[in-house]
């Protein structure tokens, strides 16, 4: 199978190696990622500046834009000629859960592949500290454990599998779950560094969520990991507003 690789943590990052180092034996890698780190730059586009495209060793490129801008040269320039079956977005360093779900760079990249019907998968591992490393060993198991059970040719044309990992030894993992997004009930706070002047986002507080039930956030907290079909096309589901509208003007 033929599958890109990227991130939005830089194309030198952990997550990534440990992706390729498990794939490069059984697969064709490519990888095309940010040059510098990209987190939380959701759906974003470099539309006004140059982006140099570095070609860093076989196959491997970094891109000064952000993880959209590395799935779009990546389809359009470097694998033209040659499209990939599956596009593998990650490990991301830190969970993309719920609400986090929009301005995840990660899930972007994915969710770019899916715009263009190739299957995707964001994969990210919960980090609940600064100075702990994360488990990029258990993300690696469930990512292998998955692919073989062919999940790169089920995931439905259209949608993202957004797999996120608990801070938990392989050994350890509470097993797998289908879930839905969940929706926190409060934001993230901030730190003031510096009193009404100075402000830093408060990243590794958790907060509650409206409904937890069969959400992902309440996965990740039974040590399970979390399996999250998105969709790429955001059109609502709910039925529109009994309106008076006019075909030839407002």
């Amino acid at each position: 199978m033929r599958i890109l690789l990227t991130n939005d943590d830089g194309y030198n990052q952990p997550g990534l190696v440990v992706l390729e180092n498990l794939l490069k034996h059984d697969h064709e890698i490519w990888v095309v990622a940010p040059l510098h780190h990209c987190s939380g730059t959701s759906h974003a586009l470099g539309l006004y500046s140059s982006m140099e495209l570095k070609e860093e060793g076989f196959r491997k490129w970094s891109l000064e834009g952000t993880p959209t801008d590395c799935v779009k040269i990546a389809l359009m320039e470097v694998m033209k000629d040659n499209p990939p079956d599956l596009l593998i977005s990650g490990i991301n360093p830190g969970a993309n859960l719920a609400n986090n779900v929009f301005y995840s760079g990660t899930v972007a990249a994915a969710t770019e592949a899916a715009l263009w019907d190739i299957s995707s998968i964001a994969i990210s591992v919960q980090v609940t500290t600064s100075n702990r490393k994360p488990f990029f060993r258990t993300a690696s198991s469930v990512l292998e454990s998955l692919m073989e059970k062919g999940i790169a040719g089920k995931i439905p044309e259209g949608t993202i599998l957004n797999i996120n990992v608990p801070e938990v030894e392989p050994d350890e993992i509470a097993g797998m779950k289908w879930t839905k997004m969940a929706r926190f009930a409060t934001d993230i706070s901030f730190r003031q560094l510096e009193p009404g002047r100075v402000f830093a986002y408060d990243r590794y507080r958790s907060v509650p969520v409206v409904d937890p039930r069969d959400s992902d956030v309440d996965a990740i907290s039974r040590s399970m990991g979390s399996l999250t079909l998105l969709d790429s096309n955001r059109t609502s589901s709910a039925v529109p507003p009994d309106l008076e509208l006019a075909d030839g003007g407002i």
